[in-house]
């Protein structure tokens, strides 16, 4: 294929390629690194998607081809944590209805101040707890109320974190303000006091000849 040519959708050879089942991950290689946005975005949606190239359409250009690094089952924790704080609100609804995403990042997203991510979010926590279905949550006063549950459990994670923070520091604080002991000085031995003797009274030393 001529590099720069604009095929017609479905009409690229390579698009056609890419859904091809059995390819080596060399040629995924190659084909993720297309100038056709389709072509990466078949490749971003397969299974088989070597996991570097992986992180690097997570970063392409083309939102439907971090949607569809979003969607894959099989994409890195990382890579999710990262489309969870995409711009566009696409890319994190398919961080939210991908089934490999971890309530972690589902909390912080039905936490989103984007209505649809949040009320994805509180839907999909929702039901892997058992509790309501997606449908259920157009009510308000549930989806509110899955919300404000979704608060509560982020605010305990973050109160948690900050206590074992403050413990930390506390036993920082106290090693550094107290002083290591100093060690004991060995006891000296007091000398020895001369011993002054008399003269005998009445003694005279003899006197040499």
């Amino acid at each position: 294929m001529a590099r720069g040519f604009n095929y017609a959708p479905g009409a690229s050879a390579e698009v056609d390629e890419a859904a091809q089942p059995g390819l080596s991950k060399e040629r995924l290689t190659a084909l993720g690194g297309s100038r056709n946005a389709m072509v990466r975005e078949a490749i971003a949606r397969r299974e088989d998607c070597p996991f570097g190239l992986m992180v690097t359409l997570a970063h392409d250009h083309a939102p439907a081809v971090r949607v569809a690094i979003a969607s894959n089952p099989r994409v890195l924790h990382s890579v999710l944590e990262y489309l969870s704080h995409d711009r566009h609100q696409e890319v994190q609804v398919a961080v939210v209805n991908n089934p490999a995403t971890t309530p972690d990042i589902l909390d912080a997203l039905a936490a989103s101040r984007k209505a649809d991510v949040r009320v994805a979010a509180a839907a999909a926590l929702e039901a892997r707890a058992g509790g309501t279905t997606a449908e259920d949550l157009h009510t308000p006063e549930l989806r509110d109320r899955v919300f404000e549950q979704s608060q509560a459990r982020r605010q305990a994670m973050l109160e948690a974190s900050a206590e074992q923070s403050l413990a930390a520091a506390a036993d920082a604080a106290m090693s550094a303000a107290t002083p290591p002991a100093a060690p004991a000085k060995p006891v000296e031995p007091l000398p020895a006091r001369p011993t002054r003797s008399a003269p005998v009274r009445g003694f005279r030393p003899p006197v040499g000849s």
